[in-house]
């Protein structure tokens, strides 16, 4: 009995020592591969808009490109990147817009261990009569990049789709008619969303949603609109009731800001807020809500 114990515990003892060596090679292999993937260079988002009144004048603007990578930090030389117009863009160069250069030379920032740059883009509006009927896309690809490291395209980034969206000069009568949310990120509708009014006023450079909830009390939300950039503001005020959609908290008040940008056939067609919805008892915190002119 002594001797089979003997042997078990040998066993086990083995046992532990192969586990020990086998964990110990994965461990050293996820040190050895450690940052040693290619540095990235793509565009730093995959959508862009750029917004410009149609008022004859030109708009200046970038389009941002960045190099992310383990190694980055060590670079010290320039990096330059090429890019290209895909033929699926609707806009066209020369009416819409005009790219004075297609390539950028990326070079490491003095403070900070980073690569990024912007290819400068014009938003040409001479010619363009506002409301568009349809908006003017431009889509980007990262075609070429040169350098002495170790940098390759970014798959997942190397392609960009910009909008460019023409405004009409401001007019608060432009924000009336009649719309229904895209997007309800907190749920407040009692059933489908329901189509409503926006009408002017109160006050100037001010909109009233007309019972934006569709809930029987009827609550009108007022907001507040920036003439110079079509920002909107939301003082606290009710929007609708909790215990319509299964709370027991009553009455919720929106305080928040948003934007307003044009959809085909309208200087204003979207409405885009974000919230901080509180009742009584406490915050429920921030949501999106976006409404679209039908």
């Amino acid at each position: 009995m002594k001797n089979k114990n003997i042997k078990n515990i040998k066993l086990l003892a083995v046992c532990i020592a192969v586990g020990i060596m086998f964990a110990s090679c994965l461990l050293d292999d996820e040190v050895t591969d450690f940052g040693t993937g290619p540095n990235l260079v793509g565009f730093a988002n995959s959508t862009a808009t750029f917004k410009a009144e149609a008022n004859g004048q030109e708009v200046n603007s970038e389009i941002p490109v960045q190099i992310i990578g383990p190694s980055v930090n060590k670079f010290s030389d320039e990096v330059t990147v090429t890019i290209s117009v895909d033929p699926s863009s609707t806009a066209e160069e020369g009416v819409n817009y005009r790219l004075n250069s297609k390539t950028i030379t990326l070079t490491p920032d003095a403070s900070e261990d980073i690569y990024e740059g912007g290819i400068p883009i014009t938003i040409i509006t001479d010619g363009i009569s506002t409301p568009v009927s349809e908006t003017p896309i431009l889509n980007l690809m990262i075609s070429e990049v040169s350098s002495n490291g170790e940098i390759v395209i970014n798959d997942k980034t190397k392609s960009l789709s910009a909008s460019i969206a023409y405004t009409c000069p401001y007019n608060i009568n432009d924000y009336a008619g009649t719309y229904i949310a895209t997007t309800d990120e907190f749920g407040f509708y009692i059933g489908q969303p329901q189509p409503f009014e926006v009408i002017d006023g109160p006050g100037e450079n001010q909109f009233t949603m007309v019972n934006v909830a569709a809930h029987p009390e009827a609550y009108d939300v007022i907001v507040d609109v920036d003439p110079g950039t079509g920002n909107l503001t939301i003082a606290k005020q009710p929007a609708f009731n909790t215990n319509n959609i299964g709370y027991t908290y009553g009455e919720l008040r929106w305080e928040g800001t948003g934007t307003s940008a044009p959809s085909p056939g309208n200087c204003v067609g979207i409405i885009d807020i974000t919230t901080t919805n509180t009742v009584d008892a406490g915050s429920f915190g921030q949501f999106r809500t976006v409404f679209e002119k039908q």
